[in-house]
């Protein structure tokens, strides 16, 4: 049996194609006096464009209402991801906007009656949005063109923190996002 026969026979001609190209990307930036890329880095560059190409089918696949429905539900798992192992209490919804601006340093949330607006400002490693940063580790610097579905997942994120910290049901709607070509990431919240 030939090595490209017994590769397809194990499932690994895609990882050994794939390994083979990543060999001759290297030694192509080699080459060019580009200088070397991490693994991290690498690693990077491949899901930012994974992630690209992934959403541009997305789009392409699905209409406005499921693309709302999945991205949502991504955000609200990713919200309950994060405070998985932490003990939540159910405070006012006064005391989580006073909470939300203590720990910002500055009004990110606001309200006026059943209304809040509530913006992203920076993550606890000192990444801001007012640099050009999303605050999502997946695509914090790129990739480049990356659809404006994605941001969706963050209504679903703000849905599940303010429902999971007031215990009451809201409604969000994204008013603006970096990925969408906006300054900063406001959410409006409209509580029931």
């Amino acid at each position: 049996m030939d090595r490209k026969e017994f590769l397809k026979s194990c499932g690994l001609f895609g990882v050994g194609s794939c390994l083979v190209s990543g060999t001759i990307g290297k030694a192509a930036a080699s080459i060019s006096g580009e200088p070397p890329v991490t693994p991290c880095e690498e690693r990077q560059r491949f899901s930012e464009a994974w992630v690209k190409r992934f959403f541009d089918l997305f789009d392409e696949s699905l209409d406005e209402k499921k693309k709302s429905e999945i991205m949502e539900g991504c955000g609200r798992a990713c919200f309950k991801g994060s405070v998985a192992d932490k003990q939540i209490k159910v405070i006012g919804i006064d005391e989580l906007i006073a909470a939300i601006n203590k720990s910002t340093g500055e009004i990110a949330a606001r309200r006026e009656g059943n209304v809040v607006e509530f913006r992203y400002v920076g993550n606890p490693k000192g990444l801001k949005v007012a640099d050009g940063y999303c605050l999502c580790p997946l695509v914090e610097t790129g990739p480049e063109g990356l659809s404006g579905t994605y941001c969706l997942c963050s209504v679903g994120y703000v849905r599940e923190m303010f429902k999971t910290y007031t215990g009451r049901e809201s409604s969000v709607e994204l008013v603006e996002s970096l990925k969408r070509g906006g300054k900063t990431c406001r959410f409006r919240i409209t509580l029931e």
